[in-house]
């Protein structure tokens, strides 16, 4: 080779170059091919542009016994405790051959089911009297209860349509169908939509105080989820606490939505799953923040996944860190913070090989203030849970009837979520208990 040619020798020298360089990108190809395949096993396809998975059947060998577990309470239903009507049912002939039966009875075997009436609809005719107030130069009249401001529709028939259309999920095209099947009401979808800006309306002054209520609160989880207005991108929000939850409907993910609700001195510890705009909340309110620790363990077995040893050691320690504090049981201290803090940042605080890894453990030790608040204060939980079980209808919903189609009917259902999901909350429904609190917000 010495006898080559200098213009040679250089040439092979670029060659040996560009090998290297092709290597190192190959090198480079197969880990980020290596990656996807985990990011996308075989299982997966596209269709329409969107992914999809084929889920095996998971089946299982072992046969389970019917019923409720050992513990736990039976689901069964009661036997009435009032029989309203007695049937009785004679047999002349066999049901069997045909022949007559007689002679003496041999015994008569009891019965009980129970059965929903034939329903149909009243029509109310309301003579409200007038008489004229010699202080106010007017003449006046009581309110009706029964009957919401210009309405033709009964309060109550009002709240079984938010009831059918806000709990149960059901379209504007189900809902006359199932009022005239089962109650002979006629309804249009057109009064529907109608029906739910009255009821909004008039529960406006109730919203406003779950507001008033939600900024007042020890803690309160705080979750969003993708919606659509018309065809736009928008979010549903949510704010929980012990017994209220809150929802809105708005166009933007940032921290703007949580700071209008909320305000700039609200109370209280904010619950979140670590997204960026709670982030920028706390720096605009500099209030206590608690990062949902599920979603910790979760981004950690991610890198468990993809990351191979240096994963999963984050993993571990997370895990023993979580159970750790929740051993606390709400009862720790401020000493006991910072030795499970220092604790976890030795196990953590290493060179990771893995970019990921390495910048994954440094921003979770810049949050110290913000991981272990549930560990001394009863009222914050470690998870963000709440929220999302809270947010879980909403996505239901979405997936039915795929967002709204109007800014006001956005603004409705929000609104009218708060309301119903508010009342199941605390053991009640809008039915029965929604005039009693239109009566509290109006006088």
């Amino acid at each position: 080779m010495n006898d080559w040619p200098k213009e040679a020798m250089q040439y092979i020298q670029s060659l040996e170059k560009k090998i290297e360089s092709l290597a190192k990108k190959l090198q480079k190809v197969e880990s980020d091919f290596a990656e996807y395949k985990k990011r996308h096993p075989p299982n997966t396809g596209m269709k329409h542009g969107k992914p999809y998975c084929f889920k095996s059947s998971n089946t299982s060998k072992i046969k389970k016994k019917p019923g409720a577990k050992k513990g736990h309470k039976p689901h069964n239903r009661p036997m009435p405790k009032e029989i309203n009507e007695t049937r009785h049912v004679p047999i002349a002939v066999c049901p069997d051959c045909g022949h007559e039966v007689s002679g003496k009875l041999s015994e008569t075997r009891e019965r009980v089911y129970e059965d929903i009436p034939v329903c149909t609809p009243i029509a109310v005719k309301v003579l409200i009297e007038r008489r004229y107030c010699h202080h106010c130069k007017k003449l006046v009249e009581s309110p009706v209860p029964w009957v919401l401001p210009g309405a033709r529709i009964g309060l109550r028939t009002m709240l079984v349509v938010v009831w059918f259309k806000i709990y149960l999920r059901m379209t504007e095209e189900a809902i006359p169908q199932v009022l005239f099947q089962l109650f002979g009401f006629n309804l249009s979808e057109g009064e529907v939509i109608c029906i739910l800006n009255q009821v909004a309306n008039v529960f406006g002054p109730y919203y406003k105080q779950l507001i008033h209520d939600i900024r007042q609160v020890s803690a309160r989880n705080i979750d969003e989820t993708s919606w659509r207005i018309n065809g736009l991108n928008s979010y549903l929000w949510v704010f929980v606490s012990k017994g209220i939850s809150l929802y809105k409907i708005a166009y933007s993910r940032s921290h703007e939505v949580p700071l209008d609700v909320l305000g700039k001195c609200h109370k209280g510890v904010d619950i979140h799953d670590r997204f960026s705009a709670y982030k920028t909340l706390a720096s605009k309110t500099k209030n206590i923040q608690q990062d949902g620790w599920m979603h910790i363990i979760k981004n950690a077995e991610e890198l468990a996944h993809f990351y191979g040893k240096e994963g999963k050691h984050i993993l571990t320690v997370l895990r023993e860190t979580y159970h750790n504090a929740k051993a606390f049981d709400h009862q720790g201290t401020n000493k006991d913070i910072e030795k499970l803090f220092k604790k976890m940042k030795k196990q953590l605080d290493q060179t990771y090989k893995s970019h990921k890894c390495n910048r994954f453990v440094i921003n979770l030790l810049k949050e110290k203030d913000n991981l272990f608040e549930f560990v001394r204060n009863p009222d914050v939980d470690g998870t963000n849970n709440a929220a999302e079980r809270a947010v879980r209808p909403g996505v239901i919903a979405r997936k039915i009837m795929g967002g709204n189609r109007s800014e006001k009917g956005a603004e409705n259902y929000g609104l009218l979520m708060s309301v119903v999901q508010t009342l199941k909350k605390n053991g009640k429904n809008i039915v029965d208990h929604g005039p009693d609190i239109l009566l509290t917000s109006h006088g």
